[in-house]
């Protein structure tokens, strides 16, 4: 082969691979930006989603608008119980309240919105947030709280459920410990959520929560 021709067919294969570059360049900003615009915890009166957990269903569903402690919230009903949610730019949070009963008294220990999720999503990003306080009871039994939690975007995966395909789905773990008498527990959990769907998998140890429909309100 010619030297002309060698330098003919080595810019064929440099305009070749340039044009695969730009194409997976594309493809990824194109999947940024998909990941970017979508919102992971949707709050939308009327939504409604269905899980199987352990073998049995359970429903979650947006209510609506509420205040709580004076906050505005939204109104989960998380298998018809009642939680209170808060969503702004920056974190998604949960009222979270503790008691107690001494002698027919009941004694609050926490009562605040608590950190779920630090936004926005990007992955290997990380977050925690912990509360302590020293509640005294019927004046001499003393209560030490610690509430804590830590978070982190694991990964970006497509999640197989019985309610289909999800791509992009951020993986969250996360970690939870409350130190508060016999409230105390320890949690470490992994939860997938699916763009424009929001929660589509959650494990727990051995128990998985997976869904198998999904309603989106208006």
């Amino acid at each position: 082969m010619s030297s002309k021709a060698i330098a003919k067919a080595a810019l064929i294969a440099f305009c070749a691979a340039g044009s695969l570059w730009l194409m997976s360049a594309a493809g990824c900003s194109d999947m940024t930006f998909y990941r970017a615009k979508s919102d992971y915890f949707p709050l939308v009166p009327g939504s409604r989603w269905t899980y199987l957990v352990a073998g049995d269903t359970a429903i979650d569903s947006v209510v609506g608008d509420s205040s709580v402690a004076g906050r505005a919230c939204v109104v989960v009903l998380r298998d018809y119980a009642p939680e209170y949610w808060t969503k702004q730019s920056a974190a998604v949070r949960q009222f979270i309240q503790y008691s107690v009963n001494r002698a027919g008294q009941e004694y609050v220990l926490e009562q605040r919105y608590g950190l779920v999720y630090a936004l926005p999503f990007v992955e290997g990003a990380t977050w925690d947030e912990s509360f302590r306080d020293t509640v005294v009871l019927m004046g001499t039994d003393t209560v030490f709280l610690k509430d804590s939690v830590s978070g982190r975007v694991a990964a970006i995966e497509d999640v197989e459920t019985p309610a289909g395909t999800f791509i992009q789905c951020y993986r969250v773990d996360s970690h939870r410990e409350v130190v508060a008498a016999e409230l105390s527990f320890t949690a470490d959990y992994s939860e997938w959520l699916a763009p424009g769907v929001g929660l589509v998998k959650r494990k727990t140890g051995t128990e998985e929560k997976v869904l198998t429909g999904y309603a989106p309100g208006r």
